[in-house]
């Protein structure tokens, strides 16, 4: 089959190869797509149709059933037609049966040949040609629609013949796009979509571009979200991962009262590339991550009180504005690594006893004051509960000096092997710095729930020629084991100057002679009496106290507690004697001779 005609009279033939037809075929789909192809294809072939009916019916000696038009204009070899369409005497139609077969079909030997199988039916062509010849000629709408077709596998195109209201119960949506426009209509709406398209994408690119010169231009998070809302008038907020407002515009105390009430009423309905879209009792909103190594740091936000105001590209706006927002983000980390690592040196050095001569010209590079008093800080970080996850000591040390930088808090922190150093400008306002170190902690606690923190803070000093003994200081304090968050030396009294001024030596010779057969700490039943003899002297020798730590019996403490007295050769009775020992247990402890972590529940 080389060539198909498509008359405009009998005279007259336009004839189009195979060939062109495929071409014509092919340029619409990748211009307007498969699916309004299918439609422009149905109507090119019902205009045929109707006008070769036309023809037909003007010319009283060519009356050609509309099969016999179809294989002599070189649509098919022939056309098989059953069943009938009568028109009653009130005038209606009446489509009887009426289904037929086309027989080699031009559209399914093209299809064929140029992309395989398909999995649908493809004679849109002939489907219209059939509908437009039997509309004119009966005067109602009625269409033809394949349901078989060589193409797709069948053994034959078949197609069945229903008056158009008859097909809208069963075919909806096909019968629907066979009536759509014509193809005038269909090329201008497809230009204005694409001229809208083009015009969104300026747009963006523009509003993209103005952002990202903000952030080259070094303005802050809060000048870049105002920025963007001037350009779009949508209200914008900036939130962490914890939900703690980053930066926000044009929210009233009103509004923002209303979000933080009803975050947990709000419904998520869809998702439109990489935008969630949810919807409150009261508002609207679009939120998209801010994206970092393909790491969420936080969400930007759009939020509506009127749904009128959302439109359809909103969310194209909202991904410029989080990508924006992350390599603002990225320059303020930077900026704020730089500066931290230039504080952690100060502090390294006074560690390691290096140029500490000439620290105090470094002073002036500091966000604040540093000057005496001062303290120094121990920070160890450990886990509640064992897994695989490997604490990162230095993302841990970023995360408290972004908190005391919030906080106002003049100190600056090192990492010290598996602990975090800290120095503090106490300002001489020591109560108030604690308070807003606790604060701190607490947050970071509730940021890292299986993190346990515990710090030790030395006493004050004036020289940095003290620094070294501040720092023994504020282990020794960080190591005792009374289960608080914050313990000062000074409050270990005399235990911490036994402590830091004994040599392991000197402390592990008095604990020998006082602990007697129970210094073998490698012995496991002789180290869970020692352990025995810590909780109960703890406990001020309270036995239920006791019990209920060690989850023994009131038998079981008290027959442990004659063998220690038995192994120690003394009374626990006695006072002094008693105070004497858990100083000794104490001070083993604060040197890091002894731990009971294996009996920790």
């Amino acid at each position: 089959m080389s060539e198909i005609a498509f008359d405009s009279s009998e005279a007259k033939n336009i004839l189009m190869s195979a060939n062109a037809f495929h071409t014509l075929k092919s340029n619409l789909f990748n211009n307007i797509g498969s699916h309004k192809t299918k439609g422009f294809l149905f109507r090119f072939g019902k205009e045929f149709g109707m006008e070769s009916a036309k023809n037909m019916l003007q010319n009283k000696n060519s009356m050609n059933p509309v099969g016999k038009r179809h294989s002599r204009l070189g649509h098919v070899k022939d056309v098989i037609f059953m069943g009938e369409i009568v028109r009653h005497p009130d005038g209606t139609i009446e489509c009887i049966d009426t289904w037929g077969q086309w027989v080699e079909s031009f559209e399914a030997a093209l299809h064929l040949k140029n992309y395989g199988l398909a999995n649908e039916c493809v004679c849109h062509m002939l489907c219209g040609f059939a509908s437009g010849a039997l509309t004119y000629e009966f005067g109602e709408s009625i269409i033809a629609v394949e349901y078989k077709c060589v193409a797709k596998g069948d053994p034959c195109c078949e197609f069945k013949v229903r008056l158009e209201r008859d097909w809208l119960k069963e075919k909806k949506d096909l019968i629907h796009l066979y009536q759509n426009d014509n193809i005038l209509s269909e090329l201008e709406m497809t230009y204005d979509a694409l001229l809208h398209h083009k015009q969104m994408l300026e747009k963006i690119s523009i509003f993209q571009g103005q952002l990202t010169q903000k952030v080259t231009d070094k303005h802050s998070l809060d000048e870049i979200v105002q920025a963007a809302f001037e350009l779009l008038n949508i209200p914008i907020l900036i939130e962490d991962n914890h939900g703690t407002p980053l930066s926000q515009t044009d929210l009233t105390e009103e509004q923002q009262q209303l979000i933080k009430k009803n975050k947990a009423k709000l419904s998520h309905f869809v998702d439109k590339h990489n935008v969630s879209h949810y919807k409150g009792d009261n508002y609207w909103k679009l939120t998209a991550p801010v994206l970092i190594n393909k790491k969420s740091y936080a969400t930007c936000s759009f939020f509506y009180f009127d749904e009128k105001h959302m439109d359809e590209n909103d969310h194209l706006f909202l991904e410029s504005i989080s990508t924006v927002v992350a390599l603002c983000i990225l320059y303020e980390e930077a900026q704020f690594e730089e500066q931290q690592r230039m504080r952690s040196s100060l502090l390294e050095r006074l560690i390691h006893n290096r140029n500490i001569k000439d620290i105090e010209s470094y002073y002036k590079f500091l966000p604040f004051k540093l000057q005496p008093p001062f303290s120094t800080g121990i920070i160890s970080v450990k886990k509640k509960k064992k897994n695989h996850e490997i604490i990162d000591i230095h993302d841990q040390l970023t995360e408290l000096s972004k908190l005391a930088k919030e906080s106002d808090l003049p100190c600056i922190f090192a990492v010290l092997g598996e602990e975090i150093a800290l120095l503090n400008s106490l300002n001489s306002d020591k109560q108030g710095w604690q308070k807003k170190i606790m604060k701190i902690f607490q947050r970071m606690e509730d940021k890292n729930n299986n993190y346990k923190y515990s710090i030790g803070l030395s006493g004050t000093f004036s020289n940095f020629k003290d620094f070294e003994r501040s720092l023994q200081e504020a282990r020794v304090a960080q190591r005792f084991p009374n289960q608080k968050l914050l313990t000062n030396y000074e409050d270990l009294g005399m235990l911490g100057d036994i402590v830091r001024n004994m040599s392991i030596e000197q402390l592990h010779e008095m604990a020998k002679k006082t602990l007697k057969d129970l210094y073998n700490f490698d012995d496991p039943r002789k180290k869970e009496l020692l352990h025995t003899l810590y909780v109960y002297l703890l406990n001020s020798q309270r036995l239920k106290e006791t019990m209920d730590e060690l989850t023994l019996s009131i038998g079981g403490i008290q027959y442990r507690i004659k063998q220690i007295e038995e192994q120690l050769q003394i009374s626990l009775k006695n006072a002094s004697t008693a105070a004497y020992t858990l100083l000794v247990i104490q001070a083993l402890i604060l040197s890091d001779s002894l731990n009971f972590e294996e009996f920790a529940r």
